[in-house]
C-alpha cells in the first residue's frame, strides 16, 4: 500500500538522452517517453540533450525502457555494494530502492548480499540513496561506482576512427578490394544510420537517419551489382566516403553540445577539503562541516567564512569580474573562485540547497523549454526528409528517361540528392541558441529560469520598475525630522523598534531610549500602538490625515493623541549606475515606478531619472497595474521584495534582483544581480531570439542552394555523393558554430 500511494506522486526526472541526432529524433523520444502510462508531461530538447519528465504513477525504469525500445539510450550510473537482508526481504529491498527518486533498476542478492543499482546522476546521487535506505533501516556499504553507459560522442568518436582510417584505402581503383573495405565502414562505422532508419520507419516517420542509410545503401547495393552483373559504374568509395565525412559532422557537433552542456554542471562537483585534512567529492559535504579554502580552488558549497581572509570571484553570482574582500563573518557561495588567500569556511548550505545547484536547476528548466518561435523550425523537419526524398526519385527518373544518362549517372545523382539535404539544422537551431544564450547571461550573474522569456522580451513595450531595493539601496534613512509635540520623535521611535520595515528601523534609530509599548499594530501605510499610556501613531500623510488633527508636511508623521506631534522626511540612497541604466532604458521602452512609498522622497527620485511615477501601492494595486499596461502591449516587472512577487508573476516577463527575498526570486522567470544587468539582458535575449531565425535561414537557404545542385543543376558540374555528405554534416554544424555568435 505505502509503495503504490508513493508511485501516485507526482515526481519530475530529468534525463540525458544518448543517440539523438535531429529534429525527428526529439519528437520520437517524445512520443516514446510520452507512450508510458503515468507519464503526465514530457519536455525533450535536442540541443542539451535532456528530458524533462513528470511521473504520476509510472516508475522511471519504465520510461528507461521506453527510451531504449525506441532506439535510443540513457546516460545512467551504477554503483555496487554490499548488504545484510534475508530472502524475504531482498524484494522488499528492490521495491523500496526502485522506488527512490532517480533509481533505475535495483537487483539485490540475498545470499551474498549484493547490490546492484542503476540510477540517474542528474537528480540523484549514491549518496542520497545510501541516506534513504539507512532512513529505512538498511545498512549499505557502497564498494564500486561507474558510468553505465558511455558518452554520444566517445561512440561516434570510434566510428569515426573506423571510417577515417579506412574510406581513403577504398579509393585504389580494384573493385573487389573497394567492395571489402566498404563493408567494415558502411555497416559498422555506419550501422548507427541503419538502425536510426529503421526506427525511424518502424514509428511511421523518418529523420536524417532515413537520407544518410538510404543514400549509402544505395549506392553500395548498385555497386555490389554492378560488380555481379553490370561490371561498371561502383560507388564503394564514394559510400564509404559519405559516412565517414558525415560521422566527422555529427561528431563535432557532438562534441561541441557535451562541452556546453557540462559548461556548468562541472561546476556541481569539485574536491573539497575538511578541516581534518579529509579530501572529499563536495556533493559529500553536509552542513556544520568546515572546509579549508586555499587560493586558487573554488569554494565547494555555500558558507560563512569562519577564519582567515582572501579576495573571492563571485562573478558567477553577480556578473562582476573584480573579486571580493572576504573576512571573517561574511557569507560565500559555492561555485566562486578563491583568487588569493586562505579561508576557512562554515558550511550553511550542501547538495541541492546550494546557490549553485539552484542555478543548474534554473537552467535544465530554461533549457527544456520550447519557446513558440521553435514551432516553425518543426513543421519544416516534419515535411522536410518525404520532400527530399521525392526529390531524388524524380532527379532520377528525369536524367534516366528525360535526359537518357546511363543508370550509373542517374543513381549518382539520387545519391548525391538524398546525401546532401540536412534537417538536423532546424533541428538545433533553436534550443543550441537558446542554450548559448542562458549561458552567456549566466556569465554575467543572470539567471534564466523560463527559456520563453527570451522571446517574450522582445516584445516588451513598457518596463515596470520597483524603487526601494531595486533602484534604491532599500537602506532609509531620515534626512531631517520636526518635532511639534515635546517627546513625540522618542515616542514614535520606541514604537517604531517593533516594527521591521525600513522606513520604521530608520525612525527607531533617531532614539535609544525605550519606552514600554502595548498594543502594537501594523497596518497599510503606519503603525500604531499605545506609548506609555499615550495614544502613537506613525504613518504616512494620507493615513495620518484621516486618524489626526493638524496637517502632515513630511514623508512620515507621527500623532501623539490624535494630534499631528512631528514631520519625518526621509531618503534613501540610489543605486550605483541606476541613472546610467534608467536613461538607456527610456530611449527604447515606457519607464514607470511603481512604489508602496507615498513619501515626497518618490517624486524627487522620479523626477531626477525623467520616468513616470505610480506612488503608494500595494502590491494588489502593483499587479492591477500591470494588467492594465499588459492590455497596451507586453510588460517586464523589476522587483525585489515580497510584495512584489504577485506582480513579477502577472508581468509577461517577471524580473527579479538577487539581492531579494526568496519568493520574489522564485516568482521571477529571470533573476538579476542588481538593475545595471537589465540592458545587457535585453540586448542579449534579442540576440538570441534573431540568432534562432538566422539559424533556422541559414539551414533553410543551405539546403535550398545544395539540393538542386546535387539534383544536377549546374550539369556538367556534378556534386559526388560524398563531398555532398560533407555538405550535409557542415550544415549542422556550421549551425551549432554560429549559435556561439552572439
Amino acid at each position: 500500500m505505502g509503495t503504490d500511494q508513493s508511485l501516485r506522486l507526482k515526481k519530475e526526472e530529468e534525463l540525458k538522452i544518448l543517440g539523438m541526432h535531429c529534429a525527428t529524433c526529439e519528437v520520437t523520444v517524445t512520443k516514446a517517453i510520452s507512450g508510458v502510462k503515468g507519464v503526465q508531461d514530457a519536455k525533450v530538447n535536442l540541443a542539451s540533450g535532456n528530458a524533462r519528465v513528470i511521473l504520476q504513477g509510472a516508475r522511471l525504469k519504465e520510461v528507461v525502457d521506453a527510451v531504449r525500445r525506441a532506439g535510443y539510450d540513457v546516460a545512467l550510473q551504477k554503483f555496487t555494494g554490499r548488504v545484510r537482508v534475508s530472502e524475504e526481504e531482498s524484494h522488499r529491498l528492490v521495491d523500496i530502492l526502485e522506488g527512490i527518486e532517480g533509481v533505475v533498476y535495483a537487483r539485490v542478492n540475498p545470499t551474498s548480499g549484493l547490490v546492484i543499482v542503476e540510477y540517474n546522476p542528474v537528480t540523484t546521487s549514491s549518496e542520497k540513496i545510501q541516506q534513504e535506505l539507512e532512513r529505512r533501516g538498511y545498512r549499505i556499504e557502497i564498494k564500486e561506482e561507474k558510468l553505465s553507459r558511455s558518452s554520444d560522442f566517445k561512440d561516434l568518436a570510434l566510428r569515426l576512427l573506423v571510417g577515417a582510417v579506412i574510406s581513403p584505402l577504398t579509393l585504389i581503383n580494384i573493385p573487389l578490394l573497394q567492395l571489402i573495405l566498404s563493408i567494415p565502414v558502411v555497416f559498422f562505422a555506419g550501422m548507427r544510420f541503419h538502425t536510426g532508419a529503421y526506427r525511424a520507419l518502424r514509428n511511421r516517420t523518418t529523420n536524417m537517419d532515413v537520407l544518410v542509410s538510404f543514400s549509402s545503401l544505395t549506392a553500395w547495393i548498385y555497386s555490389v551489382i554492378s560488380l555481379l552483373f553490370l561490371h561498371s559504374g561502383y560507388f564503394f568509395d564514394s559510400a564509404s566516403l559519405l559516412v565517414t565525412f558525415i560521422l566527422a559532422g555529427k561528431t563535432l557537433e557532438a562534441y561541441i553540445k557535451e562541452r556546453t552542456s557540462s559548461e556548468v554542471v562541472s561546476l556541481q562537483s569539485v574536491k573539497a577539503t575538511k578541516a581534518n585534512g579529509e579530501v572529499v567529492d563536495s556533493r559529500k559535504l553536509k552542513v556544520g562541516d568546515v572546509v579549508l579554502v586555499r587560493a586558487g580552488e573554488v569554494i565547494p558549497a555555500d558558507g560563512v567564512v569562519d577564519e582567515g581572509e582572501g579576495y573571492v570571484n563571485e562573478s558567477i553570482y553577480t556578473g562582476e569580474p573584480l573579486p571580493v574582500k572576504k573576512v571573517k563573518g561574511d557569507p560565500v557561495i559555492g561555485g566562486s573562485t578563491l583568487t588569493s588567500g586562505f579561508l576557512k569556511v562554515y558550511l550553511t548550505r550542501a547538495g541541492e540547497r546550494t546557490y549553485i545547484s539552484q542555478v543548474i536547476e534554473a537552467l535544465r528548466e530554461a533549457e527544456a523549454v520550447r519557446i513558440p518561435i521553435q514551432g516553425l523550425a518543426d513543421r519544416i523537419s516534419a515535411v522536410f526528409v518525404p520532400t527530399i526524398i521525392g526529390i531524388a526519385l524524380i532527379s532520377f527518373a528525369l536524367w534516366l528517361y528525360a535526359m537518357h544518362e546511363t543508370l550509373t549517372f542517374s543513381v549518382l545523382i539520387a545519391v548525391a540528392v538524398l546525401a546532401s539535404a540536412c534537417p538536423c539544422g532546424f533541428g538545433l537551431a533553436t534550443p543550441m541558441a537558446v542554450m548559448v544564450g542562458i549561458r552567456k547571461l549566466l556569465r554575467k550573474g543572470i539567471v534564466v529560469k523560463n527559456g520563453e522569456s527570451l522571446e517574450k522580451l522582445g516584445k516588451v513595450k513598457t518596463l515596470v520598475l520597483d524603487k526601494t531595493g531595486t533602484i534604491t539601496r532599500g537602506e532609509i534613512v531620515v534626512e531631517r525630522f520636526q518635532e511639534y509635540i515635546q517627546g513625540a520623535v522618542e515616542l514614535a521611535s520606541s514604537l517604531e523598534k517593533l516594527s521591521g520595515h525600513p522606513v520604521g528601523k530608520a525612525i527607531a534609530s533617531l532614539s535609544s531610549s525605550s519606552h514600554r509599548v502595548e498594543g502594537f499594530t501594523e497596518m497599510d501605510g503606519g503603525v500604531y500602538g499605545k506609548v506609555d499610556g499615550q495614544d502613537v501613531l506613525v504613518g504616512r500623510p494620507d493615513l495620518v490625515k484621516k486618524n489626526c488633527e493638524g496637517e502632515p508636511r513630511g514623508d512620515v508623521s507621527v500623532c501623539v493623541n490624535w494630534k499631528v506631534g512631528g514631520d519625518f522626511w526621509l531618503n534613501d540612497q540610489m543605486r550605483e549606475g541606476v541613472r546610467e541604466v534608467v536613461e538607456e532604458l527610456r530611449t527604447r521602452f515606457r519607464v514607470i515606478i511603481a512604489t508602496g512609498d507615498s513619501s515626497m522622497y518618490a517624486d524627487r527620485i522620479a523626477s531626477e531619472l525623467g520616468v513616470e511615477l505610480r506612488k503608494g501601492l500595494t502590491p494588489e494595486d502593483k499587479v492591477e497595474l500591470v494588467r492594465q499596461l499588459r492590455e497596451e502591449g507586453g510588460v517586464a516587472f523589476v522587483g525585489d521584495g515580497i510584495n512584489d512577487a504577485q506582480a513579477l508573476k502577472e508581468a509577461d516577463v517577471g524580473i527579479a534582483v538577487a539581492t531579494g527575498t526568496d519568493i520574489a526570486k522564485y516568482a521571477g522567470d529571470v533573476v538579476i544581480p542588481s538593475l545595471t544587468a537589465l540592458p545587457f539582458l535585453l540586448r542579449q535575449s534579442h540576440r538570441t531570439v534573431r540568432k534562432i531565425k538566422e539559424n533556422i535561414a541559414w539551414a533553410l537557404t543551405y539546403n535550398a542552394v545544395l539540393v538542386p545542385i546535387a539534383a544536377g543543376m549546374l550539369y556538367p558540374l556534378v556534386l559526388p555523393p560524398e563531398y555532398a555528405a560533407l555538405g550535409m554534416a557542415m550544415n549542422s554544424v556550421s549551425v551549432a558554430l554560429w549559435s556561439f555568435v552572439q
